[in-house]
């Protein structure tokens, strides 16, 4: 599964290409196709797809993160969302998460921290080469001919996280939106309550809809939506303290944590988060007069 990368079929002219990493999707209608995401680019992406479909094609990243946008630099345009528009630069949460714990690692581990910059450029950072970005919006709808795909936001493990809903095979792509494993350490200003709070709205919109089935970028199955609220509610219970694992990074907000827990009905439910996020903030006060009882 390394050495190449492998196809199979999800379903009616969807096909999941995944670099044993990664899942990627080539969703195909009458006129065009999308790919959605591009892997860590340990392989050519765009060649290999080029052998899979001669349509029109659209490239979609999920999330602007370098496991799902590394092979970008291999296409002219790809699209974002809005939220996750990269400047390459400390503005953008990912790279400025990066850039705190390299920064901190180099002044505490210096030795270590040499070694370990070749593989943090390669892995760890997405390459920015000549491709432009475009914006993809909530509500926005991707026209393939005989077949339209939807962009809905999931925020939470980015800022712009979108997925994309089929509403002809009722299915949906989620990316990491909603995954076996939810890395929220890398958005490190968004608590777990308020991807919760997503995560159920998110699954009651869609589940009105009519969709029943979602498959996750490092998903090894396709899953039933419930899992959507079913994690959700999952998330919005940990602690610090339910964490299997604590460490404390370099140029972290807070230790980092590590939790899992089986699911009878999903079988695991794992997230990496910082222990800061599960703090629940405060309401805004209200106005003196409206404290004011009787």
């Amino acid at each position: 599964m390394f050495l190449h990368y492998g196809k199979s079929k999800l379903i009616k002219n969807v096909t999941r290409i995944t670099d044993g990493i990664v899942n990627e999707f080539l969703i195909e209608g009458s006129k065009k196709a999308v790919l959605f995401d591009t892997g860590l680019d340990l392989f050519n992406i765009k060649d290999y797809v080029a052998k899979l479909t001669k349509k029109e094609l659209m490239v979609v990243n999920s999330h602007f993160h370098p496991d799902h946008a590394n092979g970008n630099h291999h296409f002219d345009t790809v699209y974002v969302g809005e939220a996750d528009l990269p400047t390459f630069t400390t503005k953008d949460v990912y790279f400025k998460l990066v850039d705190d714990i390299v920064t901190a690692t180099k002044k505490k581990y210096p030795k270590a921290a040499e070694k370990l910059m070749p593989w943090v450029d390669k892995l760890l950072m997405t390459k920015q080469g000549d491709t432009q970005y475009l914006p993809l919006k909530d509500g926005d709808e991707i026209d393939l001919g005989d077949k339209t795909l939807i962009v809905k936001d999931f925020p939470g493990h980015t800022p712009g996280s979108i997925t994309l809903l089929d509403p002809a095979e009722r299915f949906i792509y989620a990316g990491d939106a909603s995954d076996i494993d939810i890395w929220m350490f890398t958005n490190p200003d968004c608590s777990l309550h308020e991807y919760a709070e997503t995560g159920r709205r998110y699954y009651k919109e869609v589940q009105t809809l009519g969709y029943t089935r979602y498959r996750g970028a490092h998903m090894p199955l396709t899953h039933r939506i419930s899992f959507m609220r079913d994690y959700a509610e999952w998330m919005d219970k940990l602690t610090p303290e339910k964490a299997l694992m604590k460490f404390n990074v370099p140029g972290g907000k807070s230790q980092l944590c590590i939790a899992a827990a089986p699911s009878m009905k999903h079988i695991l439910f794992t997230s990496v988060y910082w222990a800061h996020q599960c703090e629940r903030k405060e309401a805004a006060a209200l106005p003196e007069e409206q404290q004011q009882v009787g």
